[in-house]
């Protein structure tokens, strides 16, 4: 079967906000409009940053076998097998993405918070002028902060923990920062916080919920924090300083500083390879990034549960507020 993606066959038109970006979406399904009415933002005028979206949503598909989340890409162009039953393709260059969706999938809420917004984000992020980095985000007082460190070491965990003490929840695994003029801006989306099962001993307000296997395969629970666990939610932050958690095998919380260079290495280490064609993208990444290093930053060591180490960081950042006064 052949699709085409013009005017004749996605005849529904509206604009969103996506971290700063304006999607046009286009589309054949009511559906679809009304799921990213309730997931997104609409935006009232164009943005320079700005990329399309072509849905065409197929009611066949919903009778064709499952498959798990599968991606390949080739150079500019990512090709990406989504359940339930959908297939995207990514032009990085264009700023352009077409998809065939399942009717299961057009309707689906958790579908379009869990996978197709951060994916798509993730693909053409950087291109349209936000770098999604491997961080939480939370803010207090009106002070955005980043937890970074290597996979496993607890983000999602301790952003849980210092949610419940009263922190402002940005963004969970990745957080989408832009630069507007000067100044760097954190966003992040209504992708469901993720929690491996044992951290149900920390929150027993898990129990009410089921783990599940999530993209990359780990059985997890995936909570709504706003609506779920009661976080405070933002979508946009500005961040000023950065924490690196790392585990220590003793007990005790220890906060101490680090240099640029550590947060210069990890965050180019940790982000997604560019095709060579990008190299405005490339650039702007590296300028964030470069920004990103003058910040205060520390590591993070730590052997405690995570609500003592929550409460080691609020306590920090207490005094480093004291400080500057």
């Amino acid at each position: 079967m052949t699709l085409t993606f013009n005017r004749q066959t996605l005849p529904l038109r509206k604009d969103f906000l996506i971290a700063g970006t304006c999607c046009h979406l286009s589309t054949n399904s009511h559906d679809i409009l009304r799921t990213a009415g309730r997931c997104l933002p609409i935006r009232k005028q164009s943005d320079a940053r700005s990329f399309e979206m072509n849905i065409i949503v197929d009611a066949t598909l919903g009778s064709t076998s499952e498959h798990p989340a599968h991606f390949r890409g080739l150079r500019h162009l990512v090709f990406a097998i989504l359940p339930p039953r959908s297939f995207l393709t990514y032009d990085l260059l264009r700023r352009r993405v077409y998809g065939v969706l399942s009717s299961p999938a057009a309707c689906d809420d958790s579908f379009w918070n869990s996978l197709l917004i951060p994916i798509t984000l993730g693909v053409l992020g950087t291109n349209l002028g936000v770098a999604p980095l491997h961080c939480a985000c939370l803010e207090r007082n009106g002070r955005g902060f980043l937890v970074a460190g290597a996979s496993g070491a607890g983000k999602s965990t301790l952003a849980a923990a210092l949610a419940q003490r009263g922190f402002t929840f940005i963004s969970d695994d990745w957080t989408y920062v832009s630069k507007e003029q000067s100044t760097l801006v954190a966003h992040g989306l209504s992708s469901p916080i993720k929690l491996l099962p044992d951290t149900v001993r920390f929150f027993p307000e898990l129990y009410q919920f089921s783990p599940r296997r999530t993209l990359n395969g780990e059985l997890a629970y995936e909570i709504g924090p706003a609506h779920s666990i009661g976080f405070t939610v933002k979508r946009i932050a500005t961040p000023q300083s950065i924490f690196f958690l790392e585990r220590a095998p003793t007990l005790g919380c220890h906060i101490v500083p680090c240099r640029s260079q550590y947060v210069r290495d990890f965050f180019e280490k940790s982000a997604e390879r560019l095709p060579d064609e990008l190299t405005e993208a490339k650039t702007v990444r590296t300028s964030i990034i470069r920004s990103l290093s003058a910040f205060p930053s520390w590591i993070l060591r730590t052997g405690e549960n995570p609500h003592r180490t929550a409460e080691a960081v609020d306590h920090f950042l207490a005094e480093a507020s004291h400080a500057r006064v």
